[in-house]
């Protein structure tokens, strides 16, 4: 039955493309891509782990833009930096839609809202929330919500917010046991974004903003990236029955909703509840509903909010950083020497530290390249035909940007397998190789919140290094437990590896101790709601 509904779903694809496509575009060939089966496409070659690298290794011998059929849909991977700018920067006005994906879409079922007389809408799950939503005014709408308090001018306002939670981070770090680090990274990024959106501190891992991200980065890790999961491919299997095989990512994601559910709707209501009192903090939120008129509802406003808890870039490249940082320790010691000559050992980093630490820049910068966030990004729709170096792209195409072939492309990095920081300083220090622009996307997708992530992930970095000696575990024999990285970075998403966080030594130690984050945070400004 199963075999029988997608040899169905393929010859109708086909018989539809080969009437729709107009003659002059169908004379040209499609990008090169490998052989293909009859009907079923490359189904049956599609890899189902670690696509970016296979994507990378078939890109060695069909070329930069390279095309695959799945059942009659025509998927392109754009596999250097050089196509996707060409494609997704210049051509970003046909190349800026999304694909369907249902596997997201059935995460939360809001129901239909009625915004204003005459106007009724459909919410439907991630689907409507900014990295996922179609092309069109409401994306533009959110996307304008998301620069006007996102942009680089404005972010030079949190830098205070994220000193103080790089802050709490190594201080939270060093006296948790290793179990929990991961979620105090998690604290950290979602410490931050809770501020930022909402006005909030998170105190404790009770916190509701902490339990709902932490649950998110969980789910989000299991379900894969949009656009690769099964559902995705075979949308029809979320009306099949919970046994049958194949459905696996359909309970996942119903059990998703609830998660989303409470981003959804919490923090608007917190932030509502606290202008009444008149105790509200400057956020994106208040600012948003200070400012809210005709082109601008309370479920956009949800939305646009909800959607900027959904990254997990900041937490991920930590990790990696911690990673880099075992199997390489040298590049620590070399960046403490670095922070105590430049800072000394009395007092913590600062944002105004960063031009003068090339070394540690350097790190933050190579922590993204050698294991980018997001290996295969979130996919684009072509919007209509294109051809591009006399190549045919369908209208329609599901468009893959393979930013970890972009990581590794040879001709633009050195030995692109090894963490070597010292390829982005001026030589003869060092290779004066470009930094990695690719990690944060392309054209009028590229992630909004790009210049508070890499803020964020600048201070946590410094700050760790100043004041931590990251070092292995050792086994019951007293042997070094070293991590296997080709293991561990499976996906761009870190698996488990062991690792132990101490004080670099008792001055920074005392540093941490005496930092009084309590009256810190509670020094930062209110809102005037006057």
């Amino acid at each position: 039955m199963l075999l029988f509904g997608l040899g169905t779903f393929a010859v109708i694809a086909m018989l539809l493309y080969f009437f729709w496509c107009p003659k002059s575009a169908r004379s040209l060939p499609f990008p090169p891509g490998p052989p293909r089966d009859p009907v079923i496409g490359h189904l049956r070659y599609m890899p189902t782990k670690n696509r970016a690298t296979v994507f990378h290794t078939w890109a060695k011998t069909y070329g930069d833009v390279m095309y695959l059929d799945i059942l009659g849909k025509p998927t392109i991977v754009l596999n250097t930096a050089r196509v996707a700018v060409d494609l997704l920067n210049k051509r970003s006005s046909i190349y800026s839609d999304r694909p369907r994906f249902t596997s997201y879409e059935l995460r939360v079922w809001l129901g239909t809202v009625k915004i204003r007389p005459n106007r009724t809408i459909s919410r439907t799950g991630w689907a409507t929330t900014l990295s996922l939503m179609p092309y069109g005014r409401r994306f533009n709408l959110h996307r304008q919500l998301h620069q006007s308090y996102l942009n680089r001018r404005k972010c030079r306002e949190f830098k205070p917010i994220q000193t103080l939670e790089a802050q709490s981070l190594v201080k939270n770090l060093l006296e948790s046991e290793p179990l929990n680090y991961s979620k105090m990274i998690n604290r950290y990024e979602s410490g931050v974004i809770a501020q930022v959106v909402a006005g909030h501190k998170i105190c404790s891992d009770e916190d509701p903003y902490m339990r709902t991200t932490q649950a998110l980065m969980e789910s989000l890790g299991r379900s894969g990236a949009p656009g690769t999961s099964r559902i995705d491919l075979f949308p029809f299997l979320k009306y099949l029955p919970k046994w049958f095989p194949g459905s696996e990512s359909v309970a996942l994601a119903r059990d998703c909703r609830p998660i989303l559910r409470q981003l959804y709707e919490f923090p608007l209501q917190a932030v509502q509840k606290q202008m009444e009192k008149g105790v509200a903090k400057p956020s994106f939120l208040l600012t948003q509903l200070d400012q809210m008129g005709e082109r601008v509802d309370f479920e956009d406003i949800r939305w646009a909010a909800a959607a900027m808890f959904g990254s997990t870039q900041v937490w991920s490249s930590l990790t990696v950083f911690i990673l880099a940082m075992l199997l390489h320790p040298e590049y620590q010691y070399k960046a403490q020497r670095e922070i105590d000559a430049v800072i000394g050992t009395s007092r913590l980093p600062a944002f105004e530290d960063r031009d003068h630490l090339p070394l540690v820049e350097s790190i933050m910068q190579e922590t993204l390249r050698w294991h980018p966030p997001t290996e295969l990004g979130v996919p684009h729709r072509l919007m209509k035909d294109d051809v591009y170096q006399g190549m045919f792209i369908p209208k329609g195409s599901t468009v893959f940007a393979n930013i970890r072939a972009m990581s590794l492309d040879r001709s633009i990095y050195s030995a692109p397998e090894s963490f070597f920081p010292e390829r982005f300083l001026p030589k003869p220090a060092g290779k004066e190789e470009p930094r990695f622009s690719s990690a944060y996307g392309f054209g009028r997708r590229i992630c909004t919140g790009q210049y508070l992530g890499d803020q964020s992930l600048w201070i946590g970095i410094a700050s760790i290094l100043a004041t931590c000696r990251i070092s292995n575990v050792n086994d019951e024999r007293g042997n070094v437990i070293v991590p296997d990285a080709s293991t561990i970075m499976r996906t761009s998403h870190p698996n488990d590896f062991q690792y132990i966080i101490s004080p670099r030594g008792p001055k920074a130690e005392e540093l941490i101790t005496e930092v009084n984050l309590e009256a810190e945070f509670s020094s930062l400004p209110s809102a005037n709601l006057a």
